[in-house]
């Protein structure tokens, strides 16, 4: 399994957008501050906006804003919006998909990872991975998140 671009970008404007929990922020400046190519953020946006996280407005001073607290957003919440279910491998995407389960020497494996990784991206939340150390924003610039 591999996250896409898309997710990555979503998650990014999702953090520029916690980054400003005053007031709205232009697509373009979401798009230049976090690296995003401009023709990807409209559906992304509209795909966080029909999830009820950001909402827009049009016109002068108008653009986007995070309506929901980044501290209630995981990042496996954001992955799985863009993505789909996460599954390391197709086997766990549906109980009794792999003909081959009970004879599969690396099922139990599988499992395993699938169960570390989802529990890492379900714990890690927006506010998370904007304030961390490696993050785009200090926490400075994100008043207290709520």
């Amino acid at each position: 399994m591999e996250v896409t671009k898309k997710a990555e970008y979503a998650i990014s404007a999702l953090v520029e957008l916690a980054a400003h929990p005053d007031g709205y922020i232009s697509s373009r400046e979401i798009a230049n501050r976090q690296n995003i190519p401009p023709n990807f953020l409209p559906q992304i946006m509209a795909t966080l906006r029909t999830k009820g996280w950001v909402e827009g407005v049009r016109g002068p001073g108008g653009g986007v804003r995070l309506v929901i607290n980044p501290r209630d957003i995981s990042v496996k919440e954001v992955v799985e919006l863009i993505e789909g279910p996460i599954a390391i491998t197709r086997c766990l995407l549906r109980e009794g998909y792999c003909e081959n389960r009970d004879n599969c020497p690396l099922h139990e494996v599988w499992e395993e990872a699938q169960t570390a990784m989802i529990k890492v991206l379900d714990e890690r939340t927006l506010w998370d991975v904007a304030t961390s150390t490696k993050g785009a924003v200090t926490k400075a610039g994100l008043g207290d998140g709520e």
